[in-house]
């Protein structure tokens, strides 16, 4: 009887997880055709992963009360939603995606099958991190039964958080229907500010955020910040604003320092023909304000897709930390870039390099996520000159500024960034809004890359 060999089966796949109908024929003695029809027997708690003789089976598991699958859509630039497919949840922590299409980039090497060891990497940055993302997890925590650290979230707590809280994460992807609703509720009526009114709202708001209270989207980063709409007459502008401490200390005018050089910095590329983001930079309340516009949105309150490179590298590559000037090429090799996009990645590694940014970890650059490959870069982002930030305890500790020389096939894309670097500085040393403290090192750091630029030449 098909029905008495079903509790041994679900035995086999919860001790062994994914197995093929021979494999479980071998392990409990029986014939293929008797494992297919015990199988069919036990209806939706066993998933097929694959096709004909190499397809493997798993079982299927509930989460808490949401079930166990749940549609995943996109919200396009023009703000309509499209459903790519449906993610299911799996024994054993994993969890498979079934696409509407061919969509390559999503399922491809290891992952052809729909099958991922936890959550699909191409969600893996709309888990809640960051500053926004712990003010969220510390509201949520209680209503999904997750601790409040969201470092320490489990996938399901990830995707219990995504249905319920996930109408504003970073990229297009949305999980679920009670998310898809609320975007599209909220582009509908969206909770705008006024562009003439920024100089009053904003301190208000970098006081709510600082009180803990979510201001706008889970967008990863650690610099306090929120995230907000402006309204420009009968256009939307989706931003990102970062800010300073007030800057009564040392810290607060380095931190305001800071921000004023990441808005110097997306300056320097952009007259150098490297995309970055548009930022503005806003005194108020005695603090600085750098207001980037959002490249996964859009006027239209629509979504451009996104996947940091720190995402990928963890479903393909395993790095972990490595120079983007190193990754490009193998994201190139693969098929992820074009050699356009691999030599600007190259040169934005550089230039991060040579203006001191000490924070080039693979979260701060990434790709416009979409069906087919290869992918856009995004425009550059947090690039300031991290090695000088205080110190954790507010303290300014003296740091020099060192170049580091390319090996002889980095030398263009460093020749390159170098350029755009001297420009940078020269632009940090003239701002009569930066202090004295920083002009000099901006003088120095120009001075030490210009020789080393006139040796290389």
């Amino acid at each position: 009887m098909p029905r008495a060999h079903g509790p041994a089966i679900e035995a086999q796949l919860r001790l062994h997880g994914p197995r093929t109908a021979l494999q479980l024929a071998e392990a409990l003695g029986v014939s293929q055709p008797t494992i297919s029809r015990a199988i069919a027997s036990l209806g939706d708690d066993v998933v097929r992963l694959g096709r004909a003789r190499s397809a493997r089976y798993v079982l299927a598991r509930p989460l808490a009360r949401a079930g166990d699958r749940w549609p995943l859509h996109r919200i396009d630039a023009d703000g309509r939603p499209h459903t790519l497919g449906e993610l299911r949840a799996l024994h054993g922590d994993r969890f498979q995606f079934t696409s509407t299409a061919p969509r390559p980039v999503l399922l491809q090497g290891e992952f052809r099958d729909g099958l991922f060891p936890g959550l699909p990497w191409f969600l893996d940055d709309q888990r809640p991190q960051g500053f926004l993302g712990r003010q969220l997890a510390h509201r949520v925590a209680a209503d999904i039964g997750a601790v409040d650290d969201p470092l320490r979230w489990t996938p399901d707590d990830i995707v219990l958080c995504l249905l319920r809280y996930g109408d504003d994460a970073p990229g297009d992807l949305v999980l679920g229907d009670t998310a898809l609703q609320s975007a599209l509720q909220h582009a509908l009526a969206p909770q705008t500010i006024d562009a003439t009114q920024r100089q009053t709202h904003y301190p208000i708001l970098a006081d709510a955020a600082l009180r803990g209270e979510i201001v706008g989207s889970s967008a990863a980063g650690e610099q306090p910040k929120f995230a907000i709409i402006l309204r420009d007459g009968d256009s939307h502008r989706p931003v990102i604003v970062k800010f300073s401490e007030r800057s009564g200390t040392p810290a607060g005018r380095r931190w305001a320092d800071l921000l004023r050089c990441e808005h110097l910095a997306a300056a320097a590329l952009r007259a150098h023909g490297q995309p970055a983001a548009e930022s503005q930079v806003f005194e108020a309340d005695g603090r600085v304000f750098l207001e980037s516009t959002r490249f996964d949105r859009t006027p239209a309150l629509g979504r451009r897709g996104f996947v940091s490179l720190a995402a990928l590298d963890a479903a393909f590559y395993g790095h972990g930390r490595i120079d983007w000037w190193r990754f490009a090429p193998l994201l190139q090799r693969d098929g992820w870039l074009d050699a356009a996009d691999a030599q600007r990645l190259a040169v934005l590694g550089w230039f991060g390099t040579l203006i001191a940014n000490a924070d080039m970890h693979l979260g701060n650059s990434g790709l416009h996520l979409a069906d087919a490959a290869p992918l856009a870069l995004v425009p550059a982002y947090d690039m300031l000159p991290m090695a000088f930030r205080p110190a954790s305890n507010g303290e300014l500790v003296a740091r020099d500024y060192a170049v580091v020389l390319p090996t002889p096939e980095q030398r263009e894309p460093w020749q390159t960034a170098a350029v755009i670097a001297l420009a940078f500085w020269s632009a940090v040393a003239d701002d009569p809004r930066i202090s004295v403290g920083f002009h000099a090192i901006a003088r120095g750091a120009h001075e030490t890359l210009r020789r080393a630029l006139d040796r290389l030449r």
